[in-house]
């Protein structure tokens, strides 16, 4: 090879480049001017990899596509699980159904497909307190979220402080359409304390207006019998929740002892143990 021909070549690679180049640049240019927040960052890398593996037009512009919305969607996920209020870290793949036996499994995973949301249908967790309904609600509220369901968690205490404190201000309607509006409202720790008759109505109110329009998840360490002892003692005003509330509703009866105090107590035993096998050393 003369070396002109050396220098035409270098020549040609380099137009090739530059051309290559030119092309990130629009490329990149017209997607954020498109609204595209992250793709325009994968430019360079999408290209490189259309032309190392030959890839279709079709083939680039949906690998595009998938990166975008990849982003957008694990955007939405951690936006929504933040503003919802669901504690971190209870998902089902991390709940004991081995410790927690009185639960199906199959059960739950039914639920985890949201159709009870789809179907605006109620959920109610049943059961004595540290058996894990808490954490079984919460992962079923991650996996609304996942599936682009709106969800707002409250503890039964909270949410009758927001009620009171809305029942004094109406005017204040933004935070009343969090626990109305939300496609799931889980209601966590109902009945540690019995409510007085003006709470009482506050609670029918929550689930009379969220009936047949969204779904209501609630946790509860009372038995159905024993609502109306919670309720103030009303047994119409009982009558009336349980009505609506178990209209168009799964019951998941969570029974067993307290996972926490079976987790200390090993933990006990386990250090117990650590400390004979030191004396024995010694």
């Amino acid at each position: 090879m003369t070396s002109n021909m050396v220098v035409r070549e270098l020549a040609r690679i380099a137009f090739a480049d530059m051309r290559m180049l030119h092309r990130e640049d629009c490329s990149r240019t017209f997607l954020e001017e498109l609204g595209f927040e992250h793709a325009p960052h994968l430019v360079a890398e999408l290209m490189e990899k259309a032309v190392r593996e030959d890839l279709s037009y079709s083939a680039f512009l949906e690998d595009i596509l998938r990166k975008e919305r990849e982003f957008r969607e694990e955007r939405r996920i951690k936006t929504s699980l933040k503003l919802s209020g669901l504690p971190q870290g209870k998902t089902l793949d991390t709940f004991d159904f081995t410790f927690q036996r009185s639960v199906g499994r199959k059960e739950i995973e039914l639920l985890a497909t949201c159709e009870y949301i789809r179907r605006k249908e109620n959920v109610l967790f049943p059961g004595p307190p540290g058996a894990g309904k808490s954490h079984l609600v919460a992962a079923l509220g991650v996996k609304g979220v996942e599936n682009g369901f709106s969800v707002t968690w409250l503890t039964a205490d909270e949410l009758l402080k927001r009620l009171r404190r809305d029942e004094q201000d109406p005017g204040k309607r933004n935070r009343r359409r969090t626990y109305l509006s939300s496609s799931v409202l889980i209601i966590d720790e109902l009945g540690f304390q019995d409510l007085d008759r003006r709470d009482a109505h506050l609670c029918f109110h929550i689930v009379s207006s969220r009936y047949e329009r969204n779904s209501t998840v609630i946790t509860s360490n009372k038995s159905v019998r024993e609502w109306s002892e919670m309720l103030a003692g009303d047994e119409v005003l009982a009558t009336a929740i349980l009505d609506r509330l178990l209209h168009h509703c799964h019951i998941v009866h969570v029974d067993g002892s307290s996972y926490r105090l079976w987790e200390m107590e090993h933990r006990t035993r386990c250090r117990q143990g650590k400390e004979g096998e030191i004396i024995e050393d010694r």
